[in-house]
């Protein structure tokens, strides 16, 4: 019998109060089963992320962090009121004690202090957007700089995806504070809205969904150092979907059919790419970042936000879809080589869904 924990993070609709739910899902001789853990309302929760035998839960709806400790009764341990607008995705530094938090709706990145998980508390604020024109190819997405995913790279060094300002600006951390050392400038209309670091033979691949244009494109560098905002090269875009608009790069000012939301590296090298707006999860592959959409599936929902990828026991690919209200687990069949619904576990407005953390 395979026990697999399962925890989610939801906003709010009309079915239920957004929050925090944990199932532990059962595979044994009479099939799947879904039991549920535990869960704690929080409003609307946009992002998680774990922490040692903690969760870190960005809450978007009241601008919050919280500090939860999950298990079959949830807890709250605690909470830092944010700065910005719109916080959207948080990302832990290496040592476990600083979060940094990217705020889509005000186009900042908050500096979190974990040191007493108590007692967290914001150590610095940084607005991006300066020296940047606004605004971009698409007008009504692109007013003012949005950022939208926060990546570390090292102890010292963050990657930020600005959707709003078509750039990846890096960061540099410091005990006086954020430091803007470099950007990498994406096609004009892209909108990158989360990437993947991974390294191919010599050479480290940022690997860049663009939201506005319906493609991924890529950049290399070589390995090595740790200056990176220097010498990225621009090496291929490609679409994200069957579905992505052709002539994508004729008309600028206009979404492509396929909006990419998240975007993950898996253990086989492969990315695997949630599609909006079409339903699909699109897969790619290739070397030194020249990218090929390789696959595509159908997922049981238009709009899937979130998607994370294991690889024990089989490929699955785990989607949460919120308009639907369900996480839709997708598994690649051995013996077809089809992908096919294993199983779904119902969860109104689910954004963000981890496979395998400490529950308790």
């Amino acid at each position: 019998m395979a026990v697999t924990p399962v925890l989610a993070c939801h906003r709010t609709t009309d079915a239920s109060t957004g929050g925090v739910t944990a199932w532990r899902l059962t595979d044994d001789s009479d099939g799947l089963h879904t039991e549920i853990v535990g869960s704690c309302q929080l409003g609307d929760a946009s992002w998680a992320t774990p922490l040692y035998n903690v969760v870190a839960v960005v809450c978007e709806g009241d601008n919050t962090v919280r500090i939860v400790h999950p298990g079959r009764q949830f807890q709250v341990v605690g909470t830092v009121e944010l700065k910005g607008q719109g916080p959207c995705h948080g990302a832990i530094d290496p040592t476990g004690r600083l979060m940094a938090i990217a705020d889509y709706a005000s186009g900042q990145v908050e500096f979190v202090d974990l040191a007493d998980l108590t007692r967290p508390r914001i150590r610095h604020v940084l607005d991006l957007g300066k020296d940047c024109t606004f605004p971009g190819p698409v007008a009504n997405r692109q007013e003012g700089p949005h950022a939208h995913q926060v990546t570390w790279l090292d102890r010292a060094h963050l990657a930020v995806t600005d959707l709003g300002a078509d750039q990846v600006c890096f960061l540099r951390w410091s005990e006086a504070g954020p430091e803007v050392i470099g950007s990498l400038v994406t096609p004009a209309g892209m909108g990158p809205r989360h990437l993947t670091l991974t390294e191919d033979g010599r050479k480290q691949i940022l690997t860049v969904a663009g939201e506005l244009s319906g493609t991924i494109g890529t950049w290399s560098r070589p390995t090595g150092h740790d200056m990176w905002a220097r010498e990225w090269r621009f090496v291929a875009e490609t679409a994200s979907s069957r579905w992505s608009k052709a002539a994508f790069r004729e008309d600028p000012h206009s979404q492509a059919p396929a909006q990419p939301s998240s975007i993950v590296f898996s253990r086989d090298g492969q990315h695997f790419v949630a599609n909006r707006m079409v339903g699909s999860i699109g897969v790619l592959e290739g070397r030194f970042g020249r990218l090929e959409l390789v696959d595509e599936f159908d997922t049981t929902g238009a709009n899937p936000r979130d998607i994370t990828v294991t690889t024990q026991n089989g490929t699955r690919v785990w989607a949460a879809l919120p308009d639907e209200g369900h996480i839709a687990v997708h598994r690649l069949c051995d013996q077809t080589g089809e992908w096919q619904v294993e199983t779904t576990i119902e969860q109104p407005g689910v954004m963000r869904v981890l496979v395998g953390p400490t529950i308790g």
